[in-house]
Parts: structure tokens; sequence; C-alpha cells
């Protein structure tokens, strides 16, 4: 509820009895709980080719396609901490996962990019260790986001929302394995949120 500005002692008078300080005196709205570094652009052709080339051999009908990306399709991939390094890009019909399996290695960065074609609205949103929820991210057709922590946390679970297109997903947690529901949602939350187990591997289908 807002008040217009008052300048009578009684007007005051009756905020602070009820609770309510003027708007001028409000606070600020409090900063998103996680300290992200969000980096959001556009497929060049370097980077369009990269997604063709990592959907060159399968497609939605099992068609060898190594020529366009045709439908809904969004590509990722992550960077494994201790390892330093940067997984290859995996599609969303691709029978794989981005991460490392095994090595108890957490996720600390990802990456998502979306294809040209089929006008697919695909809408992430991250949960770090320490830190909590970040922002959640739109990525339009053509686009891609990368998004890590700039305290250094480590990555708990991944929030997926579509208005258009229904995916599976799942992730490999900490001392516990892969855990997925395994059914097709517009909106639904991977990984593991106040159970302190990082992220060590995904996958998402479409």
């Amino acid at each position: 509820m807002r008040f217009r500005a008052l300048t009578a002692v009684s007007g005051l008078t009756a905020l602070a009895l009820l609770g309510v300080m003027p708007v001028a005196q409000a606070a600020e709205p409090s900063a998103p709980a996680a300290n992200e570094v969000t980096t959001v652009g556009k497929l060049s052709p370097e980077e369009f080719q990269k997604m063709r080339a990592a959907r060159a051999d399968v497609n939605t009908q099992g068609v060898t396609d190594g020529a366009t990306i045709q439908g809904r399709v969004v590509c990722y991939q992550a960077h494994v901490r201790n390892a330093n390094v940067w997984t290859s890009l995996i599609c969303t019909d691709q029978s794989s996962f981005t991460g490392s399996v095994g090595q108890g290695d957490p996720i600390d960065a990802v990456y998502f990019a979306v294809g040209t074609t089929g006008g697919m609205d695909f809408n992430v949103q991250l949960h770090w260790a320490n830190d909590g929820r970040g922002a959640e991210v739109h990525v339009g057709p053509g686009g891609w986001v990368q998004m890590s922590n700039g305290n250094g946390n480590v990555l708990e679970a991944i929030h997926l929302r579509s208005t258009n297109e229904s995916m599976k997903a799942g992730a490999h947690v900490k001392n516990f394995g892969w855990k997925t529901t395994d059914q097709w949602s517009y909106d639904q939350w991977i990984g593991s949120i106040d159970e302190n187990r990082w992220m060590e591997a995904f996958w998402i289908h479409i």
C-alpha cells in the first residue's frame, strides 16, 4: 500500500501507529540471493556451427541431418570445477549428459544455446550453494547464456521453464546419484536444494 507524502504531524503519527513508513523512507528492494555472473548474446556463425555439429548425427526423427537444426532444440554444456574443463556441447535430443559422474567434481558454470527454428521459449534459473537462487533468465531462439557464480560457489539445482515445450531432465548430485522424475513438464527443478549436495552432471530432453 502506498501513501502520499504527508506534511501534518498527525498524519505521520497515524502511519507510525499503523506500523507503516512513508514511501520516502521505505527500504530499497533486496538484491538477488545469488551473486551470479550472467552473460547473454546471439549465436555467431561459429557458435551455430558448433551447435549444428553437436547434433549432426541425430535428430528427432532419428535420421542423419548434418545440414540444419530442425525444430525446437536447446544445447548445453557444463564447466567441471576440479578438472577445470568445459564438457562437450550436448543437445536435447541426445541420450547423453553434460558434467562428470563418479569423480565427485562439481559444476560451477553452465552454458545454454537455443536453436533458431521452432520458436522455443526457454527460461533457466540456478540455485547456488551458499548463495541461493539467482534470477530467471530468458533465452530466445538463436540466443545463448553463460552463467557462473561470483563468489565461487558451485551449482546445486537448475530450474527449467517453457511456455510452449515440455521437457524431461535429470541431475547427478553429490553422494546420491541421479535424481529425476522422468516425467514431461513445462516447469521443473532438477538437482537438490537445502541438502548440501552439489550438482555433478545433468541432461535435458525435449
